[in-house]
């Protein structure tokens, strides 16, 4: 399907931008393909939530670093700053892994409501990333208007703090559309497991060898003729 909010109209797209969206939806159905069985146990409501929580949790982390980084030592700050990071990487390719990625997924991949909850979420992410992007800018003004000379260190913590602002609004779109899955159909799990049985017949379906044909019935044995079998009577002249 296309993509209703697309910049490009559809009659306007060039062949070369057809091609890489063509490419992206097998590339995504492959990756989808190959994570399809793992961490099963992962795979419902729940533990969506409880990872975004805890992605939460880290970014929240992070920007405590980040804000460390304007009192400390430039590299004071590095240890949580390099935790944080890196349990946000490993949450958010987990958290991908076992939704789907919906929010990076192409167009063509997706139903009408896994689209529109995924435009939905990048446009709140864009609000995100748009509004916290304008808190460094801020502080170097004040801080240029304020001050002749700014130190060093604190220009070190802005350009901290603006790189974590970009992370933060980046996985605000997975984040929510993770928050907004529900739990898959269980009929897609049992799928497999219904393909792969085999109807064999049962002991009592199965036939058995024909029986022989008995003996003839003896003339003696017959039934005889009853008056509705006698021959009709020939008509008078």
């Amino acid at each position: 399907m296309t993509d209703p909010h697309s910049a490009i109209p559809e009659h306007a797209q060039p062949q070369s931008w057809r091609r890489y969206e063509n490419w992206r939806a097998r590339r995504y159905e492959r990756l989808l393909a190959k994570n399809a069985t793992r961490w099963p146990r992962l795979r419902n409501r729940r533990w969506f939530r409880r990872l975004v929580v805890l992605l939460a949790m880290f970014l929240l982390l992070l920007l405590v670093a980040a804000v460390i980084a304007f009192f400390t030592n430039e590299w004071l700050f590095f240890i949580p700053y390099l935790v944080s990071l890196s349990g946000i990487l490993a949450t958010l390719v987990l958290l991908k892994t076992v939704t789907g990625s919906v929010a990076d997924a192409p167009v063509s991949a997706l139903d009408e409501i896994q689209l529109a909850q995924r435009n939905s979420a990048r446009s709140i992410g864009y609000l995100v990333l748009f509004t916290l992007s304008f808190i460094p800018f801020m502080m170097l003004i004040v801080m240029g208007s304020a001050f002749t000379l700014v130190s060093g260190r604190n220009v070190y913590g802005i350009g901290v703090l603006l790189i974590t602002t970009t992370l933060i609004g980046t996985c605000t779109p997975t984040m929510l559309t993770s928050w907004w899955m529900a739990d898959p159909d269980p009929e897609d799990f049992d799928q497999l497991d219904e393909f792969g049985e085999t109807s064999a017949p049962t002991v009592e379906e199965q036939p058995g060898p024909a029986d022989p044909p008995g003996p003839p019935t003896p003339a003696a044995t017959q039934p005889h003729p009853t008056a509705h079998d006698d021959p009709p009577t020939p008509a008078t002249w």
